[in-house]
């Protein structure tokens, strides 16, 4: 299967000629599309990608993402209002308000590749697109042509940034390729929210149809002493496919929190890779999963510790129930001269049923002296003898099992800060958690 899907893929990649107004990215693209052509999709061989069905993608095409008119349906987002707030449909802005701030600049790619030339050429050409296991890279790449460029000033705290992912056509069956790209500069804070969520319900007819999907490459880099909290939170409908691409390169005193919440998506797998390249440097990389059904979710994660005295700290949760699948492949790699580097991960996960299914995978290497490290994965159900106490307190057995559940997925929700998130948007977070746990009954099918 992954050999006639990339082959149609590379006859929808034939056909889409990108008309991209920036000379020096054409060569990009070309490259991108030849290096596709030249190895195709990753299969069960690619260890990387062994558990991640590309079978989800059958049935899709590969489109342009154009920037979309009448795009009104905002949602909810949090419950604070941010500052400013972005709608994107199907990969392209199509909604940008909010207050103005001095010192934040938003703008569409286009316009942002003409007016960071400088920064942003080094990015694109950093991106390897060699090889099956890069193939979406190589897509996003070659299709690089809608999406978003936030740059935040010196010394200035933008504040929070929002982010609304839709896809129009619910049951279009299409992927489109989208790049955000997020500059801050030394000393330079922002919060980013991003919600990943379905703009409508599926009717009758299209139940069973390839919904929407999106292949996001997101690139940061982070100045001295900058700071960026991302909180993430995908609850997309069953039929979605979502692929992101997180690449950070932090400096020296920066610091990075990352805390991806996947709650929907049938097929959802993120890739995050830290580089902390300058002293002092600090990244927390934090998630939570709750699934059921046959949701599948994959979170990929390798922070490269290049310099010396930082830290980096990986804590994630899961909750399976039905026939769904997780993974979690978290790898800290600490290189030689990177002394009095300090690491920490920890995966725990709950099964609910005998037929749900996690992959827990912890990875340290070390190449250097001086260092701190630990790490450690678990895998089990929930206490019996706790749900047992609750209904002595007056529970039923599902309100005692949601409850704990629910207890054992906010310890990921207690590690943001609340300086920068506030306690109302926590407690939407928790909300949606709370709303989004399967139903005990259904999960142990």
């Amino acid at each position: 299967m992954p050999g006639d899907l990339a082959q149609r893929w590379q006859s929808d990649l034939d056909g889409l000629e990108s008309p991209q107004t920036v000379k020096w990215l054409r060569a990009i693209q070309s490259r991108a599309r030849h290096e596709f052509n030249r190895s195709g999709l990753p299969g069960r061989m690619d260890e990387h990608w062994r558990y991640t069905p590309l079978r989800a993608f059958e049935g899709r095409h590969l489109v342009r993402s154009l920037p979309s008119t009448g795009f009104n349906t905002p949602g909810r987002i949090f419950a604070a209002q941010a500052p400013v707030q972005i709608d994107m449909s199907d990969g392209a802005p199509a909604d940008i308000r909010g207050r103005g701030l001095e010192g934040l600049t938003v703008l569409s790619l286009q316009e942002g590749l003409e007016q960071y030339e400088g920064r942003l050429k080094p990015l694109v050409e950093s991106l390897d697109c060699s090889g099956p296991g890069r193939a979406f890279t190589a897509i996003n790449t070659a299709l690089l042509e809608a999406g978003l460029v936030i740059h935040v000033a010196e010394h200035v705290d933008a504040g929070q940034l929002s982010i609304l992912w839709r896809g129009g056509d619910v049951a279009s069956g299409e992927l489109h390729s989208s790049r955000v790209f997020i500059l801050l500069d030394r000393g330079a804070r922002l919060v980013l929210l991003e919600q990943f969520g379905p703009s409508m319900e599926m009717n009758d007819d299209e139940i069973g149809q390839p919904g929407p999907g999106l292949n996001l490459i997101t690139q940061v880099d982070l100045a001295e002493s900058a700071v960026l909290d991302h909180v993430r939170l995908q609850s997309e409908s069953g039929s979605a496919s979502l692929v992101t691409n997180t690449r950070v390169n932090q400096n020296g005193q920066s610091r990075y929190a990352y805390t991806g919440l996947d709650f929907g998506g049938g097929l959802v797998r993120h890739d995050l890779f830290v580089a902390l390249q300058g002293f002092g440097a600090f990244a927390r990389i934090d998630g939570a999963f709750l699934l059921d059904g046959n949701r599948h979710v994959d979170n990929h994660i390798l922070v490269d510790h290049v310099a010396k005295g930082c830290r980096s700290d990986q804590f994630f949760r899961g909750v399976l129930g039905g026939r769904s699948r997780g993974v979690f492949n978290g790898k800290a790699l600490i290189r030689e001269g990177a002394d009095e580097s300090s690491v920490r991960q920890s995966n725990a996960n709950l099964l609910l049923s005998p037929l749900a299914e996690v992959d827990s995978k912890p990875e340290l290497e070390i190449h250097a002296d001086e260092v701190e490290a630990s790490h450690g994965a678990t895998v089990g159900q929930i206490d019996d003898a706790a749900v047992f106490y609750m209904r002595t307190r007056g529970l039923d057995e599902n309100q005692a099992r949601k409850m704990l559940i629910s207890a054992f997925c906010n310890s990921v929700l207690d590690r943001i800060n609340t300086s920068v998130v506030s306690t109302a948007d926590l407690e939407s977070l928790a909300s949606d958690m709370y709303l989004n746990m399967p139903d005990m009954a259904e999960a142990v099918r």
